[in-house]
C-alpha cells in the first residue's frame, strides 16, 4: 500500500467494518472526497483482488488494507464519478457490482419523525424491500426498524447469507437502518443479520415484507407489487351509502383455504389460488344471497391456526400472488359484495424467528409479564411504543388501498382493552390513574377507527369484545371506540346453550333464549353464527344438535331463522360444503332469508332502537315458544315473528297490534328447506278476539322446531266496508251469544237456587230429625238413669225397715 493511501486509514474505523460493530458503515465504506481525490474503500470477505472499473478510464487495481478482504483506493476527483467493483475470488471467478455504499438513503429526517409520533400512515413503501432502480443501478432499497442494537445487516441469497457483505446505516438515531443493495432483485430471500450490544447475532424476518418463503415466514422474499387494472370505482363511491345507519347488514364468513381444498380435491391434487377459487366463492355468495363477506385471515400465518399472523403485510402463499386476490376481491365488488378481512392487530405468536423480541429484547411487545398473554403465550403488542402502532395502522392503510378491502374485523379486544385480563390479582400493574384499562390500547383502537372513516366512511369496522367494556361502538368523541359493530358474543352462547337442550327442556332455560333483549340497544351489535362456535360450519351445528337427523336439520333451520329475526346484524359461517354440496335446501332457505331480510324494513331500519322491537309473547316457556313484532318506521311495514322451539307441532293464538290481513312470507318447515312442510298456505284474517294483550289475534299453525314470519297488509277501504259489515254481524252474534249465554246462566243460577233451597230444607229436616232422635234417645237415656236411681233407693228403704224390726225382737 502506497504511504499516501497508508496514511488516509483509519484503523479503528476499518475494524469496526471488518468485525462487524458499526451502525454507520457508510461514512467510512465507499468514494468520499479527500482534497482533490476520491478514497474508495471496500469490504469483499474472501476475494483475491477487487478493481474499479470507471467509464472513461482504465481499471484501478485497489489495494488490500487488511488480509480479511478490506481494499481501498485513491483515485483523482472529478464529476458525476462513478464506478463498478470487480471482484475477482480465490479461485478466479469474477463478477462485478455497484457500490452499495455510495447512495444516498431515501428516508428523510421527516419519515423519522413522523415515524416516531406513530403518524407516518405509509410507512410501508420507506421501510420493507422495494425494487428499483437509482442512478441507473437496478437493485433493492432495504429499511428494518430495529433501534438499540449494535449493527443491521440485510443478508440474503444475493450475498450468500454473508452479514458482513451489506451492513447498513442508522438514519438520525432513529433505529431506521437502511441500504440500497445493486443487484438485489425480485425473487431473491433474504433476512435482516441483527447484531445486540451484547454480541448476539440474530436473524429477523422483515416485519413489512410483501411475501415470505413459507407460512412460518422466518424467511422474506423480495416482491414487486404488480399493477392491476381495478373496475371497481363505482361500487368504491357506493361504500359510504352502504354503511349507513338503518341499513341492511349481512355477512357471510369465508376461509379460503376452504375453497381451495375443495377446488384441489376435485382437481385430485394441486392447489388453487384466489383465481382459480373466485368462481366458486361468486357461486357460494349468490346461493347465499350475502351482501358482505369477511375472510378469515389472508395474510400470512401459521398453517395450523389462521389467526397466528407471521407476515402482517404479506399475502398468505397457498392464496396465490397479489393480482389474484385483487382479482377476488374486484370480481365480489362486480357482484355488489363487500369484503372484509380479519385483522389481528392484539396479540402475535411467540416465534424466535418473527415479531418476538426482534432485537434481543421486548421491541413490539410490551416488557415483562404485561407482554405475554396468560395461558397461551402469544405476545401483546406495546401500544405505547409509537413505532409498533404505526406499524399496524400503516397496515391497514395498505390492506384498504393496495387491496381495496372495504372493512376489517378485529380479535376479542378484551384481552389489550383490561390489564387484568386472565390476570390474578397482584400479577398486573394499574394504569396512571389506578384502574384496569390500558389507556395506551384505547389510544390506539380509537386511533384505528378514526383513520378508517378518514379513509372513506364507507369502510366497516366490526370486533368482538367480551368484557362487557362499553361504548365500543359508539363514536369516539362521545367516548366511545367508534367501532361500527360490535359481535354479540352473549347472544351467541346464550342462545346456543339453549338449542343444546333437548326441546323437553327447553322450557327451563327460556331466559337464555329472551335475555339478549335486554341490552340489544346499547351498542350496534352483530349477531354471530361464526367459525368460533361452529369451526365445521353448518356440520358443527348439525353435530351439537340434539335429536335424530331429522330433529338436528330442523334445530339448524331454526336457529339459522332466529338469528334473522332477532334484532342485530347478521354474520354466518355455514362452511363451503354445507352449501356449495347436498340437494341446496340450507342454501335455498339463506336466500330466502337474505331476500326478506334485505327487502322488509322492519328487519332491519330500527335495530339499534327499542322502538324496532316489541314482545307478543314471551312467557311461555313450558311451549317452549316466542312470538314479538320487528316494526320500521311504517305502520305497514311490521312483522309477526312466532318461533315454536319444542320438539311438537304446536297451534297458538297470537295477538296481533292491528286489525288487518296477516300472510305468511316465511317458514322454515317450509317442504322446499326440507321441513315438514306445516305451514300457513292462507292469508290469516285477524280477529276480534283478545288474546297477548291485545284486541285481535291470529291463528296460526307451526311446526316442531320452526319459525314463521307474517307481513301486516291493512285492509283496503272496500274490505274495511265488508269487514264491518262482517264485524258488525260478528258483534251480533256475539251479543247474541252472549245474551243466550246469560239467559243460559240465569236460569242455571235459578236451577242452583231452588236446588240449593231443596238442598237446605232437606238439610234442615234431616237436621230437625236428627236433633229429635238425639234428644229421644238422651230422654230414654236419663228415664233409665232415674228409674235405676230409684230402685236403688228402694232397696235401701226396704233394708233399714228390716234391721229395725229386728233389734225390736
Amino acid at each position: 500500500m502506497n504511504n499516501k493511501l497508508y496514511k488516509l486509514m483509519n484503523w479503528p474505523e476499518i475494524e469496526e467494518i471488518i468485525y462487524s460493530d458499526g451502525d454507520d458503515p457508510h461514512r467510512i465504506l465507499g468514494a468520499h472526497k479527500v482534497g482533490g481525490s476520491y478514497l474508495v474503500q471496500a469490504f469483499f470477505p474472501g476475494a483475491g483482488s477487487v478493481k474499479m472499473i470507471i467509464p472513461g478510464r482504465s481499471p484501478v487495481e485497489m489495494e488490500v488494507a487488511d488480509e480479511a478482504g478490506y481494499f481501498a483506493a485513491l483515485v483523482p476527483y472529478r464529476e458525476k464519478f462513478s464506478y463498478v467493483y470487480e471482484i475477482t475470488d480465490a479461485e478466479g471467478n469474477t463478477r462485478q457490482t455497484a457500490d452499495p455504499y455510495i447512495f444516498a438513503p431515501l428516508i428523510t429526517r421527516e419519515d423519522t419523525i413522523r415515524f416516531g409520533n406513530g403518524i407516518h400512515y405509509h410507512i410501508f413503501e420507506k421501510l420493507g424491500a422495494h425494487v428499483m432502480e437509482r442512478d441507473g443501478v437496478a437493485g433493492t432499497e432495504f429499511a428494518v426498524w430495529a433501534p438499540d442494537v449494535a449493527r443491521v445487516s440485510v443478508v440474503g441469497s444475493f450475498n450468500n447469507w454473508d452479514g458482513r457483505l451489506h451492513q447498513m446505516r442508522q438514519i438520525d438515531r432513529s433505529g431506521i437502518f437502511e441500504i440500497f443493495v445493486p443487484g438485489a432483485g425480485e425473487g431473491d430471500e433474504y433476512q435482516f443479520e441483527i447484531k445486540t450490544r451484547r454480541g448476539i447475532l440474530l436473524k429477523r424476518p422483515d416485519p413489512y415484507a410483501f411475501k415470505a418463503r413459507d407460512t412460518h415466514a422466518d424467511v422474506s422474499v423480495i416482491a414487486v407489487d404488480p399493477e392491476y387494472e381495478w373496475t371497481d370505482e363505482e361500487f368504491l363511491l357506493s361504500r359510504k351509502q352502504k354503511n349507513k345507519p338503518h341499513e341492511p347488514f349481512s355477512v357471510g364468513e369465508i376461509f379460503l383455504e376452504d375453497f381451495a381444498v375443495r377446488r384441489s380435491e376435485s382437481k385430485k391434487g394441486g392447489g388453487a389460488s384466489c383465481r382459480e377459487i373466485a368462481e366458486d366463492i361468486i357461486e357460494y355468495v349468490r346461493k347465499c344471497g350475502y351482501t358482505s363477506v369477511v375472510l378469515l385471515p389472508v395474510m400470512e400465518h401459521h398453517i395450523s391456526n389462521p389467526y397466528e399472523i407471521t407476515g402482517y403485510f404479506a399475502l398468505a402463499g397457498m392464496d396465490g400472488d397479489v393480482s389474484d386476490f385483487r382479482y377476488l376481491i374486484n370480481e365480489l365488488h362486480r357482484e355488489d359484495v363487500r369484503v372484509f378481512i380479519d385483522w389481528v392487530p392484539v396479540t402475535f405468536p411467540d416465534k424466535d424467528s418473527g415479531l418476538s423480541s426482534y432485537n434481543g429484547a421486548p421491541l413490539y411487545e410490551y416488557g415483562g409479564e404485561r407482554g405475554i398473554q396468560p395461558y397461551t403465550g402469544y405476545r401483546i403488542f406495546d401500544f405505547g411504543r409509537k413505532q409498533v402502532t404505526d406499524f399496524l395502522l400503516s397496515n391497514a392503510v395498505y390492506w384498504m388501498e393496495r387491496f381495496h378491502v372495504d372493512g376489517f374485523r378485529l380479535p376479542d379486544i378484551a384481552k389489550i382493552i383490561y390489564l387484568d385480563y386472565d390476570r390474578a390479582p397482584g400479577a398486573w400493574m394499574p394504569n396512571i390513574y389506578g384502574g384496569n384499562e390500558n389507556l395506551e390500547a384505547l389510544e390506539f383502537l380509537r386511533q384505528f377507527t378514526d383513520i378508517c372513516k378518514r379513509h372513506d366512511e364507507g369502510i366497516v369496522t366490526i370486533t368482538r369484545e367480551t368484557a362487557c367494556f362499553p361504548r365500543v361502538t359508539a363514536p369516539e368523541d362521545e367516548g366511545g371506540l367508534g367501532f361500527g359493530y360490535k359481535i354479540n358474543n352473549g347472544w351467541t352462547e346464550d342462545f346456543l346453550k339453549y338449542m343444546d337442550n333437548d326441546p323437553i327442556r327447553r322450557g327451563g332455560a327460556h331466559n337464555e333464549l329472551t335475555f339478549s333483549l335486554l341490552y340489544c340497544y346499547t351498542e350496534r351489535f352483530l349477531l354471530s353464527l361464526g367459525h368460533e362456535v361452529l369451526s365445521g360450519g353448518v356440520r358443527s351445528l348439525f353435530d351439537r344438535m340434539p335429536g335424530e337427523d331429522d330433529a338436528k336439520n330442523a334445530n339448524i333451520r331454526l336457529a339459522i331463522s332466529y338469528m334473522y329475526a332477532h334484532p342485530g346484524g347478521k354474520l354466518l359461517y355455514a362452511g363451503s360444503s354445507g352449501i356449495l354440496d347436498g340437494d341446496g335446501k340450507l342454501a335455498q332457505m339463506i336466500t330466502q332469508l337474505e331476500h326478506i331480510y334485505v327487502k322488509k324494513p322492519a328487519l332491519y331500519q330500527l335495530d339499534d332502537a327499542e322502538a324496532g322491537f316489541e314482545w307478543i309473547n314471551c312467557m311461555a316457556s313450558d311451549a317452549c315458544m316466542l312470538a314479538f313484532l320487528r316494526k320500521g318506521k311504517k305502520t305497514g311495514d311490521n312483522l309477526v315473528v312466532v318461533a315454536n322451539f319444542a320438539g311438537i307441532a304446536q297451534n297458538f293464538t297470537v295477538g296481533v297490534p292491528n286489525d288487518g290481513k296477516y300472510k305468511e312470507i316465511f317458514n322454515s318447515d317450509d317442504r322446499k328447506f326440507g321441513g315438514s312442510g306445516v305451514v300457513n298456505r292462507q292469508t290469516i284474517e285477524a280477529r276480534r278476539r283478545a288474546s297477548d294483550g291485545r284486541l285481535y289475534s291470529i291463528e296460526v299453525k307451526t311446526g316442531a322446531l320452526s319459525l314463521c314470519v307474517f307481513e301486516y297488509t291493512p285492509y283496503t277501504e272496500q274490505e274495511k266496508k265488508i269487514r264491518a259489515v262482517k264485524e258488525q254481524d260478528e258483534i251480533r252474534k256475539e251479543e247474541e251469544r252472549a245474551e243466550k249465554l246469560a239467559q243460559l246462566k240465569k236460569k242455571k243460577e235459578k236451577e242452583q237456587e231452588k236446588l240449593l233451597e231443596e238442598l237446605k230444607q232437606r238439610y234442615e229436616r234431616e237436621l230437625e230429625a236428627q236433633e229429635k232422635a238425639i234428644e229421644d234417645k238422651y230422654a230414654r237415656i236419663e228415664e233409665e238413669r232415674v228409674r235405676k236411681i230409684m230402685g236403688t233407693k228402694s232397696q235401701t228403704k226396704s233394708g233399714s225397715k228390716s234391721g229395725a224390726k229386728g233389734k225390736k225382737s
